[in-house]
Parts: C-alpha cells; sequence; structure tokens
C-alpha cells in the first residue's frame, strides 16, 4: 500500500494552487469550541504492504469541485487513475448549502452498488448526516468516513465512522509557540465581526493570546474588512498590504508575528511580511505550503512533488532573508484525509479489519499517505467527547531545512 500511496503523490501534478478566495472561505466549518485530548500517538514505521486483494470492492470517495478546493477533487482524481477498478468519485454541487437534497442523492447513489464498501466525503458538507444515517440503516458493511465536517458534532459522530477535522484550536496554541521560539515581542491577530461570531475561531484566538502573554507576547487584536462586505476581497488585501507596514512602524525595533483568520487574505499578508526585516508569519488561517505562497511570490507548486514545492518556497525565502520568518505545515490536511482514508477504506474493503474504528491503522495509513508523521486529538464540546472525532496537527515546517 506504502508503494501505491507513494505512485498516487507523484502522480497528483501541477494544478492551481489552493489560495482560497472570499467565497471558497465560507464553506469553512463553523463548530463549536473544542478541547483537544490526546488521543492516539501515530506510527512512524510504515504501514505493512497488504496482501493482494480478493473479491470485487469499491472505495466511493465525493468532494466538491475544483472551484470548491483543489486539494480534495485532485487526490480523488488521481486515486481513480491510479486505481480504477476499486475506486469511483463524484462531486457535490458548488451551491451544496442550497442543494443539500442533491448532495444526499450523490451519497446514496454510491451506497446503491452492492460492491461499494468504503465511502469517503471531504469536505463533509451539509447532507452527510442525513446520507450516513439512511446508509446505516440498509448498509451497515459501508465503512463511513468523513472530513472536515459543517455539522454539528453529536449527529456526525452518529452517523460516520469516523470524522476528520484540522485542528483548529491547536493551531492557536502553535502560532504562539511559534513566535516564542522567533523570539518575537507581538502577535497581531487580524479578523473581523463575522469571523469572531463563529465559536472555533475565538477559541483559536484565545488559545493564541493564552499562549502568548504566557510567554511574555504582547497579543493585540486588529480590525480588517470583511471580504464579503462592500469593499470586497480586493479592499480587504488592499487593507493588510498597507497596515502592515503600519505595524512594524508603530513596533519599530520589535519582532511582530502576523495571523489572519481569512483565507482571501493571506497573499496579502504573505507578500507585506516577507519585505519587512522583523515581520514573522506562523501559519496561514489553512495550514498547507499551498496555501498562498505560490501566488503572493508567483513561484511553481505541484501537488505530485511535495517537497520539490516547498524547496522552492524555502530557496525564495532564503534570497529574501526570510527563511527564519516563515512557517507552515509540510502536508496538504484535506488531502491527505482524502489518501490516509483511502487507504485505511482498503483495508477494510479486504476484510483485514475486526472494527471499523481501529485508531493505531488510521494514525499509520494517515502518516504514510501524508508523508509526515500526524499527530491525532479527539473532539470534546464542553463535557462531551467524541471519540471518533479526531482532530488532526502536523509540526510546523523549517524552511532553513529545506535550502538548496
Amino acid at each position: 500500500m506504502k508503494k501505491l500511496i507513494c505512485t498516487l503523490l507523484a502522480l497528483v501534478m501541477v494544478l492551481s494552487l489552493v489560495a482560497c478566495g472570499g467565497t471558497k472561505e465560507e464553506t469553512k466549518t463553523e463548530e463549536p469550541a473544542a478541547a483537544v485530548e490526546p488521543a492516539v500517538e501515530p506510527e512512524t514505521e510504515p504501514v505493512a504492504e497488504p496482501e493482494a486483494a480478493t473479491g470485487n470492492y469499491k472505495i466511493a470517495i465525493l468532494t466538491g469541485t475544483a472551484s470548491q478546493g483543489d486539494e480534495e477533487i485532485t487526490a480523488a482524481q488521481k486515486l481513480a487513475a491510479a486505481d480504477p477498478e476499486h475506486v469511483i468519485t463524484d462531486t457535490y454541487p458548488d451551491a451544496f448549502a442550497s442543494e443539500v437534497e442533491t448532495t444526499i442523492s450523490k451519497v446514496l447513489a454510491f451506497a446503491d452498488d452492492p460492491d461499494v464498501k468504503a465511502i469517503i466525503f471531504v469536505q463533509a458538507v451539509q447532507g452527510a448526516t442525513a446520507a450516513f444515517n439512511q446508509i446505516k440503516e440498509s448498509r451497515p458493511d459501508i465503512l463511513l468516513i468523513c472530513g472536515v465536517p459543517a455539522e454539528d458534532p453529536a449527529p456526525i459522530t452518529a452517523a460516520a465512522d469516523i470524522v476528520l477535522a484540522n485542528d483548529e484550536i491547536g493551531c492557536g496554541y502553535q502560532v504562539a509557540d511559534q513566535a516564542a521560539a522567533w523570539g518575537c515581542d507581538v502577535i497581531i491577530h487580524y479578523s473581523f465581526a463575522r469571523h469572531l461570531s463563529y465559536e472555533t475561531i475565538v477559541a483559536k484566538r484565545d488559545a493564541m493570546r493564552t499562549t502568548a502573554e504566557s510567554y511574555g507576547i504582547e497579543f493585540v487584536e486588529r480590525d480588517a474588512p470583511d471580504p464579503t462586505g462592500d469593499a470586497g476581497a480586493s479592499g480587504a488585501q488592499a487593507f493588510i498590504l498597507e497596515d502592515v507596514p503600519k505595524v512594524m512602524e508603530e513596533y519599530a525595533g520589535k519582532k511582530v508575528c502576523f495571523y489572519c483568520t481569512n483565507c482571501g487574505m493571506q497573499v496579502a499578508l504573505q507578500q507585506a511580511i516577507v519585505k519587512e526585516e522583523n515581520a514573522y508569519y506562523a501559519l496561514p488561517c489553512c495550514p498547507s505550503p499551498f496555501h498562498g505562497f505560490q501566488e503572493a511570490f508567483g513561484l511553481e507548486s505541484s501537488y505530485g512533488d511535495i517537497e520539490g514545492t516547498i524547496k522552492i518556497l524555502a530557496n525564495y525565502l532564503d534570497e529574501n532573508n526570510a527563511t527564519g520568518r516563515f512557517s507552515t505545515w509540510a502536508v496538504p490536511v484535506n488531502m491527505a484525509m482524502i489518501l490516509g482514508g483511502y487507504e485505511y477504506a482498503t483495508a477494510w474493503a479486504k476484510g483485514e479489519l475486526t472494527e471499523k474504528v481501529d485508531l493505531e491503522l488510521l494514525a499509520d495509513c494517515f502518516s504514510a499517505a501524508a508523508g509526515a508523521p500526524a499527530e491525532f486529538g479527539t473532539y470534546t464540546d464542553g463535557t462531551t467527547n467524541y471519540d471518533n472525532y479526531l482532530l488532526v496537527a502536523f509540526d510546523p515546517i523549517n524552511f532553513a531545512d529545506y535550502v538548496g
């Protein structure tokens, strides 16, 4: 299986970069605030090569279109190209919020095929819970995996066997930790009223603030225009390009780490920070080596050569004296959800699992597919812990390791 995953990563060739605009940003999950509890420590050893497949089986993958996110559909299409005998794919509508019944019908159509043994749904937009509940009644043999869920934890965890999400709250701690490692004096947090009505964004901000203050780092909230407002995305980007130099002048002589909650502002923020000697960038709002950087700096990118893409970015940062001022994750996490989910689903389809949820094997599959050790925690809202709702995180990149 490891050989197939490596082949898949090599096959996933150049596509448009991942830098979400204002409309794409609306698809991001809005969930209750969460706390991370330790779950399974992933194995770093590669997954053992499985025995040859026996019998007929199919793994169905539902994603958005390319307009909703290149990572997911690219991973699904290349899996289908590499393993056409076993992988089938489809996409949900771009207007998924108003076409929930269409999404549900597409999921149910997968289950109508008796050879389908697993369904992977990333991003799991509205309709996932309803569709999965119906499938559980008629086809309890199907493994149901969803990633980036848009529905509340209680119903989606009851409907799906495995739920995967980016560790949003953990990113807040990670930004502050990285800023402290750099010796930063200040963290600037850009957001706006609409985003600050989302509990996960507020919880991430609070985690960032608390951790920063524990290090003696000043935490400053700064209002930015909402890209969906009158000024639009271009107005929000222009604000960032103008405000970063003002902040650096205000905090002259200090190291300042910047963070922004909006996808569409990342390009402008990256462009502004690289020009400022004491400005730092710990993470994009959606950690990935493809989130904004290539557009910001005019660089080539290839999902088929993630390490090569990171090296190109590292060399650009080195040329601009910024290698030690930028970081992100080495893994496009949504893509890893599909590749790792496929590997795990294959084991289920071949009868290699006795239960649908084997967290140790899932950690192995996820880490092997991602090419980096994955860290898992479980989702908790208030007093309830959802042990099949897994929060995924990766360590930040040290770009100096990729220069050359």
